[in-house]
């Protein structure tokens, strides 16, 4: 079991790690760690230079993290549930500042490029602001409407779940086993009460109608294809959007096989298979491979001109790259500046409704490890 514990730790964070590192090969090549560049040329030197500077200090963040997992493990005794969670989340919030810092460098040397670019043209740069492809668009419905089916499934899952619980409530002995270890066997018990009882089923629930969110969304997301040869990248665009649509299902029924029959445990206070402990930390890992290969596939439809200009392109929309914001853009999703996928619209309502069920997941998600 001990071998088992950091066994998990190091697949997770490894996983992690390598995403990370390879956060601008997976960006669009319009951007450069979150700046807009199709417009300008950026030395290959500086380039590299940045690259450089940004894998130094994501490798210093994976040691540091692993000294952290070794502390909370030895020292603090903490179990591989807790100490996973709270490495993974110092993990990405030092990523997120160390990607902030290559951000402002990469803008100050675009707005100094800027003025020389303007200088130099005989004639001002010309932008071709385009929209999603009509017939697409419309094609791209029946996408919605399957996959809106298919994560409702996995809502009423994460209902009946509760529902189960809610009708064993009083049966259920005074007091609980509130977590088991990575070997599926119980570590942590509580007093029976509606916040021990319910809390998992809380979390559950929110996690799914997140992931729902963002799967639908994904394949609702403006889909831009090249003119050339346009039938045939329709086709090829709904084929990857179809393989993204199912791989969000399967990830969150993967994640869903623990974070949703674990209440179910608690009422029989039986111990967790151990290949369902495993499966639900290595299956995700392997799932999000396709999600990588069709998010690749489908940028390499878009059109390839320069001049091509979308309404998400705009630098003033984003905050450090990461954040966008835009009263007049509709959508509710864009493609991400960092790495690859798709980020909220902070100003649309649904980015706001999602941005308090992801703060509700992260904060719970920590709290859970120490009641």
């Amino acid at each position: 079991m001990f071998f088992l514990n950091y066994v998990l730790f190091i697949l997770i964070i490894l996983f992690t790690h390598l995403i990370a590192l390879e956060t601008q090969k997976l960006s669009n090549q319009k951007y450069f760690f979150g700046v807009y560049i199709n417009e300008i040329t950026l030395e290959e030197d500086f380039k590299n230079k940045i690259n450089k500077d940004f894998k130094g200090k994501v490798n210093l963040n994976l040691l540091l993290i692993i000294m952290i997992y070794l502390i909370l493990k030895n020292i603090f005794n903490l179990n591989v549930g807790e100490s996973i969670v709270i490495c993974i989340t110092l993990y990405i919030t030092l990523l997120f500042f160390i990607l902030k810092l290559e951000y402002k460098k990469v803008k100050d040397m675009k707005k100094s490029i800027l003025p020389k670019t303007n200088i130099n043209k005989e004639e001002p740069f010309k932008r071709v602001i385009i929209k999603e492809d009509e017939v697409l668009a419309v094609q791209k419905e029946k996408l919605i409407k399957k996959f809106k089916v298919l994560f409702s499934i996995c809502i009423i899952l994460s209902l009946m779940s509760f529902l189960y619980v809610l009708i064993n409530y009083k049966n259920m002995p005074d007091v609980i086993i509130t977590h088991w270890g990575a070997g599926g066997k119980p570590d942590g018990y509580s007093q029976k009460n509606i916040i021990n009882v319910f809390y998992i089923n809380f979390l559950d629930m929110i996690m799914v109608l997140l992931f729902a969110i963002i799967g639908v969304s994904s394949v609702a997301a403006n889909t831009y294809i090249d003119g050339e040869d346009l039938e045939l990248n329709r086709k090829k665009a709904l084929k990857y959007l179809n393989g993204i649509g199912y791989s969000f299902f399967f990830l969150t029924l993967s994640i869903q096989s623990v974070t949703t029959t674990i209440p179910i445990f608690m009422v029989q206070q039986r111990n967790i298979p151990i290949w369902l402990t495993i499966s639900s930390c290595i299956v995700p890992i392997f799932i999000s491979v396709p999600i990588i290969y069709f998010y690749i596939m489908l940028t390499s439809l878009k059109p390839k001109s320069k001049s091509v200009y979308t309404v998400e392109n705009d630098d003033e929309k984003w905050i450090y790259g990461f954040i966008y914001y835009n009263k007049d853009d509709s959508n509710f999703v864009v493609e991400k500046r960092f790495g690859m996928g798709w980020n909220m619209n902070m100003a649309h309502p649904l980015g706001k409704i999602t941005t308090v069920i992801l703060i509700l997941i992260i904060f719970g998600s920590l709290f859970i490890c120490f009641i």
